[in-house]
């Protein structure tokens, strides 16, 4: 690893753990025990730096996904998959976002049309596969589903203009999303999978509620 790849690593985790405005080209420099005019000399400034290490952020974060993506045989697997695996990292990568867009918007921007445009294009492979493999109808209008699925999700986790109902949480709503998104576009073989985890939920909030 260069020193480079040291710093954007480091420091990443500095920023998830402690918030982007919080930490100074002061701290980074002490904890990684280098001198702050060498971070100076490779990112020119903090806001470069805080780029490289959210485009760091948003790889590492995508290959988790993609990790989980990974369990699954193929695009319905696969997306009950993430449903399985939620955990803390959607609350962490809210806090990271919003703190981005508040202090340093130009990132923001970058950042977001940037993961934008990869996410987009990795679920359109993914609908385009799931048509191939049966589980997706064939007439899917491609633009159309992608955009309100992202918006939705978006909104969601994003929590943009969106209040949820007191007795539901965001992951409750995200799951409604993913699994009734998914069930509106699938053929009779998808809608078999998809129900048979719906039926799983609802055994498992009955145990819960006992």
């Amino acid at each position: 690893m260069s020193l480079k790849e040291r710093i954007i690593s480091e420091t990443t985790d500095l920023f998830v753990t402690y918030g982007l405005k919080s930490i100074r080209m002061d701290d980074i420099a002490e904890n990684l025990g280098v001198s702050k005019r060498t971070i100076y000399e490779i990112f020119g400034d903090k806001e470069n730096l805080i780029l490289e290490c959210m485009r760091f952020h948003s790889q590492e974060y995508g290959r988790k996904k993609m990790d989980a993506f990974g369990k699954g045989k193929n695009i319905i697997e696969e997306m009950l998959t993430i449903l399985e695996d939620w955990d803390k990292s959607v609350d962490v990568n809210y806090k990271l976002i919003s703190n981005l867009k508040k202090f340093y918007p130009k990132v923001f921007q970058i950042i977001s049309e940037e993961n934008q445009n990869e996410g987009f294009s990795k679920l359109r492979q993914k609908l385009i596969q799931g048509v191939e493999d049966g589980l997706l109808v064939d007439d899917i209008n491609y633009d159309l589903a992608i955009y309100v699925f992202s918006n939705s999700i978006y909104g969601i986790t994003n929590r943009q203009n969106i209040i949820l109902p007191k007795n539901v949480s965001e992951k409750d709503a995200y799951k409604y999303v993913i699994t009734y998104f998914f069930r509106g576009i699938a053929t009779e073989k998808g809608i078999k999978m998809i129900d048979e985890y719906i039926e799983k939920e609802k055994s498992k909030m009955k145990r819960r509620r006992k």
